[in-house]
């Protein structure tokens, strides 16, 4: 497969995926502010094709934070995603496992390692859809501090879903 570049996605990508399964309008993503990650809270909104509540729970541990999200419709339909975050200062690397639950019951898992380098860092990701394609992003960032030029490679390889099982012949 030839790699191919890929801009990095707004923080409210996820966002507008859960609030699409749970039938709510793109009304329902938040700005880059309201995307941050903000105290514990219950929030009602109402969206032009239907209302939602959400609900956050942040806990910091020692060495990062675990956050878990709960998104019910007025239908009584339930998406959650729970992310658990682990800095390690002394390896210079941060690392987030998130898995998101749609209303269905598929599942979404993202793996996420960013460690720095002496001159800019590395990122690898790999996200596993629901229906079981998978793609890989890896990013090189690096920096010349003499000319403060930098520079990001980007690789992305994909691997579609596997295909269905035949129907049994009768």
């Amino acid at each position: 497969m030839k790699p191919s570049i890929l801009r990095s996605a707004p923080p409210f990508a996820l966002a507008l995926a859960v609030a699409c399964a749970l039938g709510t309008g793109a009304a329902a993503v938040p700005t880059s502010a309201e995307a941050r990650d903000r105290p514990a809270r219950a929030a009602d909104r109402a969206m032009p094709r239907g209302d939602f509540q959400r609900h956050t729970e942040r806990q910091r541990t020692t060495n990062g934070h675990v956050r878990k999200d709960t998104w019910t419709g007025t239908d009584g339909r339930n998406a959650s995603r729970e992310a658990v975050v682990v800095k390690d200062r002394d390896a210079g690397t941060r690392t987030r496992e998130a898995t998101t639950t749609l209303p269905d019951g598929r599942t979404r898992s993202v793996s996420d390692v960013v460690t720095r380098t002496e001159n800019g860092y590395t990122r690898d990701t790999t996200i596993v859809k629901p229906n079981g394609a998978t793609l890989s992003r890896d990013v090189v960032a690096t920096r010349d501090a003499e000319t403060g030029k930098f520079t990001k490679d980007v690789t992305v390889d994909r691997t579609p879903a596997p295909a269905p099982a035949p129907a049994p012949a009768n």
